[in-house]
């Protein structure tokens, strides 16, 4: 099994066959584009991952197929190369999210390890994505009235305190705790506390992890 995928966009075919077998010596698998049109229209790319991008492109300027990958809602980490470099376009880059910037004739030795620290970090930001998506999906599931009986749980009330504070009877705040364990797949209260809580996006504020747009983005 490979340990991740450098995507490579650029149209030096010569730079992007030696960066490749750089990349296979350490067991990463690489793929090339010298176009970013392709590359963007995979719809989806594997993880864990890092993308190699020049900033001049046929056709188009790398700062903008940036902006594009970003739009995407692909948070893949973004190394971004030219042969041409000045403090300007490095700045603009890391502002529009690249997250390193290296001049042409690349260092081997140092964009390795660029790469093996971005792989590394992507494979822990996407098991926190799986975590958070399982976690959403699951509370997408939860009526309004279920939402906050959870919110009074993660707050640590008890049924008679969530009760009046709902104005609702105590077995109706039961029988909602019982609906609440059932659908998010839990034991206990408190695995439901944990397992809302487990979501890495929202440690400080559990109750606002939700899908864009949902419903479960108040707090108390």
């Amino acid at each position: 099994m490979r340990d991740g995928t450098v995507y490579i966009i650029d149209d030096d075919p010569g730079l992007n066959a030696s960066l490749a077998a750089l990349l296979r010596s350490v067991s990463l698998h690489a793929e090339l584009f010298q176009h970013p049109q392709p590359f963007l229209d995979l719809g989806e790319i594997s993880r864990p991952a890092c993308i190699i991008l020049d900033v001049r492109l046929p056709g188009t300027n790398g700062l903008d197929v940036l902006d594009h990958i970003r739009r995407l809602g692909w948070s893949v980490p973004v190394v971004m190369i030219s042969g041409h470099a000045d403090v300007g376009t490095a700045m603009r880059a890391i502002r529009k999210g690249a997250n390193d910037f290296l001049e042409k004739p690349v260092n081997d030795t140092i964009l390795l390890q660029l790469v093996q620290h971005f792989i590394s970090q992507d494979a822990s930001g996407f098991a926190c994505e799986l975590i958070c998506d399982s976690v959403r999906g699951k509370l997408d599931t939860l009526t309004e009235r279920e939402r906050a009986v959870l919110q009074c749980m993660l707050h640590g009330q008890p049924n008679k305190v969530a009760a009046r504070h709902l104005n609702l009877s105590v077995k109706a705040v039961e029988g909602h705790r019982i609906n609440l364990l059932h659908k998010m797949g839990c034991a206990s209260p408190a695995d439901l506390v944990n397992a809302v809580g487990s979501c890495p996006k929202a440690t400080r504020n559990p109750q606002r992890c939700c899908r864009e747009g949902g419903a479960f983005c108040t707090t108390m």
